[in-house]
Parts: structure tokens; C-alpha cells; sequence
């Protein structure tokens, strides 16, 4: 599905309105994209998070010469999946037939009734810029330990 077959059908679910649609998914995309960029993220219990990562300088290799070439350190967004929707693309929960798939159903859960199996919300730390997680280039499991937890 394109940018224009989801507009068209936000417009179907939206009762035709095409402008609207687009403005929507305009607005919506803008919100992301300025919000990942700032270096916060956005998160949607059970959807995912959308944030941005720190990529380190490397060396690459040229794979018709093997000549080194050093790739400065870059930003780059990151979706991460969240477990309902892994859920349901993997075929483990199925996606409700009477009632939006993402649709909040109290202020207590992101998804479903509570009785599904289906992931409820939980309480989420503010998220912080990017910056306030950047300690200099430590590995994870550094930072982990200065933190005290584990590693994934």
C-alpha cells in the first residue's frame, strides 16, 4: 500500500472525506518526524516506537577494491515493533473483526478486553533526548552496568 491507497482508505473509514484524510496522515507524519528528529521518541503501547539512533563511525570496505573507507558516526530512525503487532503479523493473536485493531478501550489498556492474551498498558518512562543517552561511546553492557540492569 502507497501514500494515496492509505489515504484513500482513511477517507473510506473517515466517511469519504479525502481532504481530512490527508490532512490526518500529513499532520501525523509531521508530529513523527519532528518529534524523532528532536531526539525524543514517540511510543503507541502494543503498536511501536518510533525514535532515533546513534550509529558509530566505522571502516567499510569497498567490495571491488577491499580499500578501507572510514563512515563517519550518523542519526538514523528506528521503528521498533511493539508486541501486539508482532503478535498479530506472526499469527499468534488475531486481529479483532467488531473493533479497531489499535482502538484504546479504557484508560487502563492499550488494546483488546483484557482476556485475550492481548498486551496491556503499562506505565511508560517520559522519553528522553538522545543526547541524555549518549555517554561518550560506551558499549550497552557499559551502560547497563552504570545503570545497574542487565543487558538484553
Amino acid at each position: 500500500m502507497n501514500k494515496a491507497e492509505f489515504i484513500n482508505a482513511l477517507a473510506d473509514r473517515l466517511g469519504g472525506d479525502q481532504q481530512l484524510a490527508t490532512e490526518a496522515l500529513e499532520n501525523t507524519l509531521d508530529i513523527i518526524v519532528r518529534t524523532v528528529e528532536s531526539g525524543e521518541s514517540i511510543t503507541f503501547m502494543g503498536f511501536g516506537i518510533f525514535e532515533k539512533r546513534a550509529r558509530a563511525a566505522r571502516v567499510a570496505r569497498n567490495p571491488h577494491t577491499g580499500e578501507s573507507i572510514p563512515v563517519a558516526p550518523t542519526m538514523t530512525p528506528v521503528f521498533r515493533p511493539g508486541q501486539y503487532f508482532k503478535a498479530v503479523v506472526q499469527g499468534t493473536n488475531s486481529l479483532p473483526e467488531d473493533r479497531l485493531a489499535a482502538k484504546r478501550t479504557s484508560s487502563h489498556q492499550a488494546f483488546g478486553d483484557g482476556t485475550t492474551g492481548e498486551p496491556r498498558a503499562g506505565i511508560v518512562a517520559p522519553s528522553k533526548p538522545i543526547a541524555a543517552l549518549d555517554d561518550g561511546g560506551s558499549s550497552g553492557a557499559e551502560r547497563a552496568a552504570k545503570r545497574g540492569g542487565a543487558g538484553k
